[in-house]
């Protein structure tokens, strides 16, 4: 059973154009590159895992409210790993 946290978001310049003024991040799930958030127009865009195995797509916002949602999905994907 992994330790720490399932997802991770770690911020990084790879993928993006010379013309990006925001960072993008990869989203690490165990470990393993999930997907990359990137910046379009007014907020960040991408998937997130679910402990259930599904993605989760936000509307676009600040890298806050991903922070916020990473930190409740890692919450439940605790409590599941706990319970199984």
């Amino acid at each position: 059973m992994p330790k720490g946290p399932a997802i991770k978001l770690i911020e990084t310049r790879r993928g993006c154009a010379i013309a990006e003024r925001e960072s993008r991040y990869d989203v690490m799930l165990d470990g393993a590159l999930f997907d990359q958030l990137y910046y379009n127009m007014t907020g960040y865009v991408g998937y997130l895992p679910t402990p259930e195995g599904h993605r989760l797509m936000l509307p676009e916002r600040g890298i806050s409210a991903y922070k916020a949602e990473v930190a409740k999905l890692n919450r439940e994907f605790a409590e599941k790993r706990r319970t199984a």
